[in-house]
């Protein structure tokens, strides 16, 4: 295991903090109408233990030295906290603001009671090792309201794939916030597995940044946004509505999920819940327009407007658009359906809302190479879905990587043609946002895009509603981080707040 505790290096904040209104966003997010529709059963992330990953205060060497950290007096008594390798902690503005609106007692994912506060060295050097056994304590999600660079492109590179690693063996949800500017660079944004957040204002650095052969520009960041001021506040209400779902995804058991597996130091963890999955659902429920009362006139108005389309699918500037809970809980709680090739019922036949994990994709070993799920649009509706495989990094110090190329098709069967593609030869998602015709019968269709067979998993995720016209497309803080040879330490000077 690598000491990530030898080297500190002077450090330039650049997260700022703004006290956030609880409840009004809410409605934004679509809780309010999941709330009034569940009314007692409600999620609210209970039995999800999380992590919070949080910075270091002043550059120094002492690593008994205060650092960020949420003030746990200032939350409910069954909070129970624990801050993982510190001997100390200083409670600030900023952590505990972060806690409020991921698990705070008027945060939508007011039922989660176990939090592990993380000094970011600290939990790297938890995650960079070479044999991967469990997650961080247990926990399934995990928010990053911090963003950094590496000393060199080769400590990013190594970070990177750590982060990475944890998602593709653990399933451990990594949510992000991306910088409040251009002029910096969001370390973990540049991650392929994980969830990057934006605002809705579009205030926030986008798309990745050349680190190497690997990790390289062009790809689509942020995955979503949401209504705050700043990303520190945006990352953890999208960390919050993970919450939700992984807790209806395990609480669904078989009954919503055709499968499942083990995670050490977890358990049994269902398809549902899965990393993928999550991931999926939140960006097929996310909003490509809105209506927002809390932060009005901030809103999506001119999503995929010219020049703003990506090869993925998505906004070059919003993602898959502003989360939404109510959506996103819908297809998960629609249960996950089969495709025609993986034996789903009906010949494929999907519902309006659902998801589908499949284990084992790409032609290897008897898996297939295309995967149709068939339906019939019963109204004007509009299709949104979201294809997600994560990219594979070896267990090992050599830490190679796996990406492999699938893409999403929307065929009309009606008419013989292809309504939307979504190719991206870049990123690990592939998204549609189309108008259906009423009466057609439709197949969405997930295709590898790579001559060579192989085995690898994916989750698809897909809502059809009358709510949101969408166009026909064409088918088609910084923190530096030392030498990982030499080590990893991570020092701030205290923000302004």
């Amino acid at each position: 295991m690598k000491n990530y505790n030898n080297r500190w290096l002077c450090l330039i904040p650049v997260l700022c903090w703004t006290s956030p209104t609880l409840a009004d966003y809410q409605t934004d997010i679509g809780y309010t109408a999941l709330a009034d529709w569940l009314g007692t059963s409600t999620p609210a992330g209970v039995g999800v233990s999380v992590t919070q990953v949080e910075a270091s205060q002043v550059p120094t060497a002492d690593s008994a030295f205060p650092v960020f950290a949420p003030d746990s007096t200032q939350f409910a008594l069954d909070k129970n906290f624990s801050f993982p390798g510190l001997t100390s902690t200083s409670p600030s503005s900023h952590a505990s603001g972060v806690g409020a609106l991921f698990y705070g007692s008027n945060a939508i994912a007011a039922g989660i009671t176990q939090i592990s506060s993380y000094e970011v060295n600290n939990w790297l050097n938890s995650i960079a090792t070479n044999t991967v056994q469990a997650p961080v304590n247990g926990s399934r999600i995990a928010n990053h309201s911090w963003v950094g660079a590496g000393a060199t492109s080769a400590d990013d590179s190594a970070i990177l794939r750590y982060v990475d690693r944890q998602v593709e063996r653990n399933e451990t949800i990594q949510v992000v916030g991306m910088a409040n500017s251009s002029s910096f660079s969001p370390l973990l944004g540049n991650a392929y597995n994980v969830i990057a957040v934006g605002r809705t204002d579009g205030g926030h650095d986008a798309g990745a940044d050349a680190i190497d052969s690997v990790y390289v520009a062009g790809r689509t960041r942020p995955d979503l946004v949401a209504p705050e001021t700043t990303t520190s506040a945006a990352t953890p209400i999208v960390s919050a509505a993970a919450a939700l779902l992984v807790e209806t995804g395990h609480a669904g058991g078989l009954g919503l999920s055709k499968g499942s597996t083990t995670v050490n130091g977890v358990g049994t963890l269902y398809n549902a819940e899965r990393s993928e999955t999550i991931k999926a659902a939140l960006m097929a429920g996310a909003d490509r327009v809105t209506a927002n009362g809390f932060l009005a006139p901030a809103n999506i108005t001119d999503y995929r407007s010219s020049g703003h389309q990506t090869s993925n699918g998505l906004d070059d500037r919003f993602g898959a658009g502003q989360i939404n809970i109510l959506h996103s809980y819908q297809i998960i709680a629609a249960g996950e359906q089969n495709s025609l090739q993986d034996g789903g019922s009906n010949a494929g036949a999907i519902a309006n809302y659902g998801f589908d994990y499949d284990a084992a994709f790409g032609g290897s070993a008897g898996a297939n190479r295309t995967a149709t799920y068939a339906f019939n649009a019963t109204a004007d509706m509009t299709l949104t879905a979201a294809l997600v495989w994560n990219l594979g990094v070896a267990n090992n110090s050599g830490l190679a990587t796996t990406l492999h190329n699938l893409n999403l098709e929307l065929f009309d069967v009606t008419t013989q043609t292809t309504t939307a593609l979504s190719a991206s030869t870049l990123d690990n998602t592939e998204n549609l946002w189309v108008s259906l015709i009423t009466g057609h019968d439709y197949e969405l269709q997930v295709k590898a895009g790579e001559t060579g067979n192989f085995s690898w998993d994916y989750a698809l995720a897909w809502q059809m509603n009358t709510l949101q016209a969408a166009p026909v497309p064409l088918p088609g803080a910084v923190y530096l981080f030392a030498s990982a040879i030499a080590g990893l330490a991570v020092a701030a000077r205290r923000r302004k707040l």
